[in-house]
């Protein structure tokens, strides 16, 4: 219910009850009814999503063309148009004219606004810098974003190629096979080897259709549940590591998101044991435990050169900036040269596991789908010439 006592039904994303119940109260409103939207297969959940990028873009501008953090929040809920997002424009409202900080409007609405943009935020305020943070946060993440980028366009060919290989040797296997497996029913299974796999098979699915088909069903959910379900995910991801080729250039890829995210928050003020508590929960569960412990001991007064390589979060050429941050005293500077040069290696092995995987995969598939073809005609050939 609105403050003008009319019932309004609305939709926003909220990581909690409590969350939300802040977010509509913060508003003016008062909460009647709560209801969690689970979205189908049709339904788009994502077009509804607060976009932070376009935010933090908008918002910089205002404050870059002189204007005042509230004016400029008031501009923006404006500019909603559809008002899809007019509810945390108004929450960011009336907490700013409650007389709280910016960085404190936002962290009541956590499920939008992540920890480390709100400690960045809240560390600009005392020194004046806010629209500098916002630019660093901006450029952090073009940076996060443009690995990613490159991520999933390497990954998105051989995807593919893997979803169409399997399709087509799906077809084979329970379409094709089956029918030619009727034209050798007659011919003796010692023959040809390729006959035997052919009868026995195409038989198999034949007169086990269902079984068959709930097979290639449960293969597919199998498959699906091991890319979408996060704990198998994890699993795949912890293996994927222990691997030596692929899971060194991983490990490398989160090091580089470690530095980024450390040097980003030592830069906007934030003291070095925040900011190694803060990045935690930007790793994967796998690094965390070294991170925690790596900054128990910079707490105990460790030099973080020589803790973060003793639970190994570093390499050598990273210790060896590290070392040169210390004794200079630009730390953060030092972590963000760290992250290029991950970043750097990163583009170039991806490059070039990228020539490598591409025709592995197609000369894979064409041998799997060759072999397959060549069982089905090669048993012609041979009773035509015996013919």
């Amino acid at each position: 219910m609105t403050a003008a006592l009319s019932v309004e039904l609305i939709e926003f994303d909220a990581g909690s009850d409590l969350e939300a119940r802040r977010f509509v109260e913060s508003s003016g409103g008062r909460l009647l009814d709560l209801r969690a939207v689970r979205g189908g297969w049709g339904k788009k959940k994502e077009s509804n999503s607060f976009n932070l990028t376009v935010f933090n873009q908008q918002l910089y501008s205002l404050l870059d063309a002189g204007q005042p953090v509230v004016d400029a929040i008031q501009v923006l809920g404006m500019n909603d148009k559809r008002g899809k997002h007019r509810g945390i424009y108004d929450a960011l409202l009336q907490s700013l004219r409650q007389g709280n900080q910016l960085s404190d409007a936002m962290a009541g609405l956590p499920s939008i606004f992540p920890q480390l943009y709100v400690a960045m935020v809240r560390s600009s305020e005392t020194t004046g810098t806010v629209r500098s943070s916002i630019k660093r946060f901006m450029q952090y993440q073009g940076q996060v974003d443009e690995i990613r980028s490159k991520l999933k366009a390497a990954a998105t060919y051989p995807a593919i190629l893997i979803g169409v290989g399997f399709l087509v040797i799906a077809f084979l296997l329970f379409y094709v096979v089956p029918r030619f497996s009727i034209v050798f029913e007659d011919v003796s299974s010692h023959e040809q080897a390729s006959i035997s796999f052919v009868q026995a098979w195409g038989g198999f699915v034949r007169h086990h259709a269902i079984l068959a088909w709930s097979g290639l069903a449960g293969v597919t959910a199998a498959l699906a549940i091991l890319v979408f379900h996060p704990s198998i995910r994890g699993w795949v991801f912890r293996k994927i590591l222990a691997t030596p080729w692929i899971g060194d250039r991983v490990w490398m890829l989160q090091l580089a998101r470690l530095y980024r995210t450390l040097g980003m928050l030592l830069r906007s003020g934030v003291s070095v044991l925040a900011a190694m508590r803060m990045t935690e929960a930007s790793l994967p569960i796998s690094m965390r435990a070294d991170l925690q412990a790596a900054t128990l001991a910079v707490s105990e007064g460790k030099a973080m050169s020589n803790v973060m390589a003793e639970y190994g979060l570093s390499t050598e050429v990273a210790q060896r900036l590290l070392l040169a941050g210390e004794s200079s005293g630009n730390l953060d500077e030092m972590m963000e040269r760290i992250a290029d040069f991950y970043d750097q290696e990163m583009a170039t092995w991806i490059d070039a596991a990228g020539r490598i995987i591409e025709p592995a995969l197609m000369v894979g598939i064409g041998l799997i789908v060759g072999v397959i073809v060549l069982m089905l005609y090669s048993p012609i050939f041979d009773l035509a010439n015996a013919v």
